[in-house]
């Protein structure tokens, strides 16, 4: 059997998208640029895989691509394993095949971007409204409307595509995504927000004027202005008003990333509910979710401040005094010098200061509690008293040894009695 014959007969047996049929015959006819039209599908093996794969690579195709046609032609040849379709063949020559792609940039869009694009929107929706002047995206009202649709629930494109009139329960307040247009093949409710109401309405309304079945498809521009000719809307005016808002404000914006943004910023909440993202992006499991999820670093940098201060860590760093300006309480023959922000102390757990060269303690009282604090000196400065406690021996041996060592007759010489302290 071909490769060809098998991605069809894949195809065949399972209940696939267009869209993912098409990735799948894609695939094969990848696979059969390079093998030939020819050969059959049990006479590829692992290492020729690999050998087209870094043909491929070295030629510019991008990882991701190369792994799109490996995780699909693996499914494929497990089909026809799986089956015994392909006879003789016992190990998929697919297996272990992908390669570690470099990391995507951001997916997310920003939020002040976003009220931006709002606000644009907004705007020409009501120049179109009062001066009645056809608007550089037109209808604005209906594009606004598709604008928050996609913000408010993240919604796929190709579902948004897929609305019928019928799909929309104003009076629950929901909206049905049909399975046949889901990844997942699995039908599901967004709710109706408080934001998005007033623009589903306007849709219904304008819908219901223009004569709309039930069974039509309700986000369709070409049944709201007279400037548009097709029957059906489709993907590529879509994109093109995303275009337009790219263009306009500088900041790329897609439907996909508005679902990327919409995972994040739930997860932002203090909720922080994964099993409510992943419910409203219909992803078949979490970890799908997760990839959607971008890591949120001021909410990193605050959790490990509470577990910082949970644990009684943060009382032992202090602020860092850069100020130069002498402190009442410190010693009057150590001078503070200004040095830049690089160098910090901090307490071990036996309470002994761990010092880095050429720093030094601002005093007692002198910084804010919970605060880093430390001066740089070229003066050595001893360590704090409160860290030596002198015990009665200590005080008579060293009423013993400061006589001597001035030059007194009575006491213990300092030579002596450093040959009786030394083991």
């Amino acid at each position: 059997m071909t490769p060809l014959a098998l991605a069809e007969d894949y195809i065949f047996a399972h209940d696939l998208r267009s869209a993912s049929a098409k990735i799948y015959l894609a695939a094969t006819k990848a696979l059969i640029k390079n093998f030939g039209p020819v050969i059959e599908a049990t006479e590829i093996d692992h290492r020729s895989i690999l050998a087209w794969r870094k043909k491929v690579l070295e030629n510019g195709l991008s990882k991701r691509s190369w792994n799109t046609y490996s995780n699909h032609l693996r499914t494929i040849w497990g089909y026809g394993i799986e089956h015994g379709i392909l006879t003789g063949v016992t190990a998929n020559p697919f297996k272990k095949t992908t390669v570690i792609p470099p990391k995507r940039a951001s997916k997310t869009v920003a939020g002040d971007a976003i009220q931006k694009a709002r606000r644009w929107l907004e705007s020409l929706a009501d120049s179109e409204r009062y001066t009645g002047e056809r608007s550089r995206i037109t209808p604005a009202w209906f594009w606004l409307a598709t604008f928050e649709m996609f913000y408010y629930t993240g919604i796929r494109l190709n579902a948004l595509l897929c609305l019928r009139l019928q799909d929309i329960d104003w009076d629950r307040q929901l909206i049905l995504v049909r399975g046949d247009t889901e990844k997942t093949h699995r039908e599901f409710y967004v709710p109706i927000m408080d934001g998005l109401a007033p623009h589903i309405l306007r849709m219904l309304t304008e819908a219901k004027h223009a004569g709309f079945s039930p069974g039509d498809q309700l986000f369709n521009v070409n049944r709201f202005s007279r400037h548009y000719k097709r029957q059906e809307m489709n993907i590529d005016q879509i994109e093109a008003m995303y275009r337009k808002l790219t263009e306009k404000l500088g900041v790329r914006m897609t439907p996909h990333r508005f679902r990327h943004t919409l995972a994040t910023d739930l997860m932002r909440q203090p909720e922080r509910n994964i099993h409510l993202t992943k419910s409203l992006l219909n992803h078949s499991n979490i970890a799908t979710t997760m990839g959607y999820i971008e890591a949120d670093y001021d909410h990193m940098r605050s959790v490990l401040h509470e577990r910082s201060l949970a644990q009684g860590a943060v009382q032992r760093v202090r602020r860092v005094d850069y100020s130069g300006a002498p402190s009442s309480s410190a010693a009057p023959h150590h001078e503070e010098q200004r040095q830049p922000p690089e160098k910090l102390l901090i307490e071990n757990a036996q309470g002994i200061a761990c010092q880095t060269p050429e720093t030094r303690i601002v005093p007692a009282g002198s910084e804010h509690p919970g605060h880093l604090s430390i001066i740089d000196s070229s003066t050595p400065t001893p360590p704090p008293e409160h860290l030596f406690e002198p015990t009665m021996l200590f005080s008579l041996l060293a009423s013993q040894i400061r006589p001597a060592a001035l030059g007194g007759k009575g006491g213990m010489h300092a030579d002596a009695f450093a040959a009786r302290a030394s083991p």
